[in-house]
């Protein structure tokens, strides 16, 4: 997966799943983006590239159980906030799933 179909695919999740298909509210997008922002943050640090580099297959289990220590730990998330950011990347590689089957 090329740089540029993660971009399209993240870029497709939050115009047209978030916005159309699901109709969400500005500020869930916002935490939404949030969200992912963090998570690509923390994967690009711990992969030790930018963001503009990182690849879908940059995105493991292992770095998103470690993101989540991350922000227990790190960011003193309280655990709510931790299991909203659990869900939005649920959300998002269940829609990078279906993406993928779709083409």
């Amino acid at each position: 997966m090329s740089v540029e179909n993660l971009g399209s695919i993240i870029y497709s999740f939050f115009k047209d799943y978030l916005i159309i298909q699901k109709g969400l509210r500005p500020a869930s997008i916002k935490s939404y983006r949030d969200t992912i922002r963090l998570f690509l943050q923390f994967v690009a640090a711990d992969s030790g590239r930018k963001i503009t580099r990182l690849v879908l297959e940059d995105l493991t289990f292992k770095r998103v159980k470690d993101f989540l220590q991350h922000l227990e730990n790190e960011r003193r998330n309280h655990i709510r906030t931790r299991n909203h950011r659990l869900t939005i990347l649920h959300t998002f590689f269940g829609y990078i799933t279906m993406s993928s089957t779709c083409r």
